[in-house]
């Protein structure tokens, strides 16, 4: 009879990190508010592909535009009641920066489609304050953000 190998292999478990109870609570709070302004986030940036695209600005979708502003105004009234613990005032303070700077692709953005000439590009503010989601995400737990910049890597490889 043959001996039958029984070694257990254990596959790579992610340790979940164990948060105290008013950071947890800080973290359920946080999350409208981190959904709001990501969500902000995305439909800016479809805009501004929709308006590369056109090259009109009197194509773009003005229901995405006012989800936007909404999304925008509500994660940052939803930021002004949270009141961070110190386990929690880094992942703050980015998701902080990131409304200002939304706040502001959001301005831009108005200033393009009113027509002004001195409208400012809106994408460097979109893109920092993406950034700041992007950081805040890795603060805490539950706060994830996908990350396409590196997506096509698996079709280069298939090509050579």
């Amino acid at each position: 009879m043959k001996s039958v190998d029984t070694q257990i292999r254990f596959s790579p478990m992610r340790v979940v990190e164990v948060l105290d109870e008013k950071t947890a609570s800080y973290s359920v709070s946080a999350q409208p508010c981190f959904e709001s302004l990501h969500g902000a986030a995305n439909r800016m940036a479809g805009l501004l592909v929709l308006l590369a695209i056109t090259k009109s600005r009197h194509v773009l979708d003005m229901d995405v535009h006012r989800a936007a502003a909404a999304l925008v105004k509500a994660g940052n009234d939803e930021f002004r009641g949270l009141v961070p613990t110190p386990r929690s005032r880094h992942f703050h303070r980015h998701l902080g920066k990131a409304g200002g700077l939304l706040a502001i692709a959001l301005r831009d953005i108005d200033s393009t489609l009113s027509g002004s000439a001195g409208a400012r590009d809106p994408l460097a503010p979109l893109r920092a304050g993406w950034e700041e989601l992007r950081s805040a995400s890795i603060c805490l737990p539950g706060f994830e953000v996908v990350d396409f910049e590196h997506s096509c890597c698996a079709l280069h490889q298939t090509a050579n």
